[in-house]
């Protein structure tokens, strides 16, 4: 008798990159099952109920409002493994995994995502843009050479403020400290950085917005940081400073940055992260209700923040590399949610 295959089910279009390297590195006696969300959730749930690993993915993550990921769980009766490959886990909850099941977020975004800082701030001090544009109408606005053009700023000696200090915020402040900043941290548990002028908890949050010069937002979403950084936050920032958002849009209330860049409270913002997406078939729509595209004190990307070129072949290895742990029960990396019990087996 043919022993029946084990099943890796590959949830969302983005989720197929992983397809051939997870199959050369389960070997005969696996399939992979591939669900869009065009099958709906029937279609997910069938194919979840036999699925040992379970590749993730945006699309299915926002499927149904999010209660497709509930309903995969629910209908799961094998998974042992999920993993999913893409940045933040606070829309999912600990009591839909199911029984001897295990959870990993593999992300490998915070190098570019630090790099994308970096290039925001730089470029907030030395508008490369306004320059070029002048000097191609032979207008030496910026100009030093008479010593009479304007002055653009330095990044040395200025002080950036993360709020949140994982893994962005750990690689922000390397980046930081070989310009010569100036860098202060809250999170929920300081500690000691020899990055870091200051680490303290959240509660110096009032403190860390007065002396920044950058603010940046690297905190997860979820409940616990919606509406973080409001009205009474933003009044308290500098005059002159900037706001950066590479965290979850809600994180900042949004008719509140709205206004305080309407009204020029504070210098500017460099925003990432939105409060509407597309569906995952379409990349047009609005990222907010309010017309932030109207502001000239905002520079606005779309989510693209870690997206690089080098990102996905780094989230490949990665996840063939816990895949492998998994069958040789291993260790694996980037653990959130570990329902194994301490006897259980995964496989």
């Amino acid at each position: 008798m043919t022993p029946t295959p084990r099943t890796l089910l590959l949830a969302g279009r983005y989720s197929q990159v992983f397809k051939e390297p997870l199959l050369a590195c389960l070997g005969p006696g696996w399939v992979a099952e591939s669900w869009c969300a065009e099958e709906g959730t029937e279609g997910l749930t069938r194919k979840a109920a036999v699925a040992e690993i379970l590749i993730g993915s945006a699309e299915w993550a926002r499927h149904a409002q999010g209660l497709g990921v509930e309903a995969t769980f629910a209908a799961s009766r094998r998974l042992g493994l999920t993993i999913l490959p893409f940045s933040g886990v606070d829309w999912l909850r600990s009591e839909w995994v199911p029984a001897n099941s295990v959870v990993c977020n593999v992300s490998n975004g915070s190098d570019p995502i630090a790099e994308y800082v970096m290039g925001a701030i730089l470029n907030a001090e030395i508008p490369f843009r306004e320059m070029d544009a002048e000097l191609r109408q032979h207008r030496w606005t910026w100009g030093g050479g008479s010593v009479v053009g304007r002055k653009h700023g330095e990044v040395q000696g200025k002080t950036i403020g993360l709020v949140g200090y994982g893994r962005i915020g750990q690689r922000v402040a390397q980046l930081a400290a070989a310009f010569r900043m100036q860098t202060i941290a809250v999170s929920r548990s300081p500690g000691v950085s020899r990055e870091l002028n200051w680490w303290r908890g959240m509660e110096a949050l009032p403190a860390l917005l007065a002396q920044s010069d950058y603010v940046l937002l690297c905190v997860p979403g979820g409940a616990e940081t919606l509406n973080l950084i409001d009205k009474d936050e933003l009044s308290r920032m500098k005059s002159n400073a900037i706001l950066i958002n590479v965290a979850r849009g809600p994180v900042v209330n949004e008719a509140s940055l709205f206004g305080a860049l309407q009204r020029r409270e504070i210098r500017g913002a460099i925003v990432d992260t939105w409060y509407t997406y597309p569906p995952p078939s379409s990349m047009v729509g609005a990222p907010s209700s309010l017309a932030f595209e109207t502001l000239d004190n905002l520079v606005m990307t779309p989510h693209a923040a870690g997206w690089t070129d080098e990102l996905e072949t780094r989230r490949v290895e990665t996840v063939v590399r816990n895949v492998h742990c998994y069958l040789h029960r291993k260790a694996l990396t980037d653990v959130v949610i570990d329902k194994r019990s301490a006897t259980s087996e995964c496989l």
